[in-house]
């Protein structure tokens, strides 16, 4: 199996709201998760022993700054699915780019636009093969 890591300044917390909760922070943040574990299930499989998990100060590589994020590891069943022109990730990174995402929830920055950006000047969403 393929290991691989989503650093993330969205609000990513797999909160597991109830059918009938109305609080539009964990309705986000589960919303969040499950569009991110959609575009990641479009080409394989996924598996995770440990949810995303909250963290502030120093981002890790590939990015750089403080900010709130989250970090996700995760299993693919197989390897190099995202892999295109010697990249391990290049094909995950394509699909997560501009996926819409829920914002103002617990983040501590400015998502604008609200999506998942990989790609450009506004990245927002790192993906590592580990």
């Amino acid at each position: 199996m393929a290991r691989y890591q989503i650093v993330t300044l969205v609000d990513i917390t797999r909160s597991q709201p109830s059918r009938d909760n109305t609080d539009t922070t964990l309705l986000g943040q589960q919303a969040n998760f499950n569009s991110l574990l959609q575009a990641i299930g479009l080409r394989s499989n996924v598996e995770w022993l440990r949810d995303p998990k909250k963290h502030t100060g120093r981002l890790p590589e590939p990015a750089s700054g403080k900010a709130t994020h989250w970090i996700w590891e995760f299993d693919c069943e197989r390897d190099q699915v995202f892999l295109q022109d010697g990249d391990p990730v290049y094909l995950l990174a394509h699909d997560l780019n501009h996926v819409p995402v829920i914002v103002d929830l617990e983040n501590s920055e400015d998502i604008d636009p609200a999506a998942f950006q990989t790609q450009g000047d506004m990245i927002n969403t790192w993906v590592t093969m580990i």
